[in-house]
């Protein structure tokens, strides 16, 4: 029963967070080429590949997440962007600035250690791998005809 309430809060957690962030990455995406001509550049690696990096994270990992594929690699992706918004890119700025991209790392922190949770892509093609890879490594009996190479 704890399993199952813990595997639901994870569910809701993900799909919820990943549907909050696509609503900053579809605009983004939708308005990219507006959006490389004023975008920042906190990383000092110019406009168009900080843009295109917040564009992936916001909207390819957030859909990824929503999946629940790839779920960890997604969430620590999208840590990271937030961790570049909270302590680089609003450096200069208040508390108050700094406090919605910290709440956002801290849920996809997380949501790192926790992966995807068992209602995920992720936890199914983990179960086809164990299966296949119990059928594939299992020795046959003694009776059993060896299967042929």
């Amino acid at each position: 029963m704890r399993q199952r309430l813990a595997d639901n809060g994870i569910f809701l957690l993900r799909v919820s967070v990943a549907m909050m962030m696509l609503s900053h990455g579809i605009p983004k995406a939708l308005g990219y080429e507006e959006l490389v001509q004023s975008f920042p550049d906190p990383l000092n690696v110019g406009t168009e590949v900080s843009a295109m990096l917040i564009v992936f994270a916001e909207l390819g990992c957030s859909v990824l997440l929503l999946l629940g594929l790839f779920g960890r690699v997604a969430a620590a992706s999208l840590f990271i962007a937030m961790m570049v918004a909270a302590f680089v890119h609003h450096f200069h700025d208040p508390w108050a600035s700094k406090e919605l991209p910290l709440l956002y790392a801290a849920v996809f922190a997380a949501l790192t250690l926790t992966g995807s949770g068992s209602t995920s892509i992720d936890r199914w093609f983990s179960r086809k791998v164990l299966e296949t890879g119990e059928r594939s490594s299992r020795a046959p009996h003694p009776t059993e005809p060896a299967e042929p190479r």
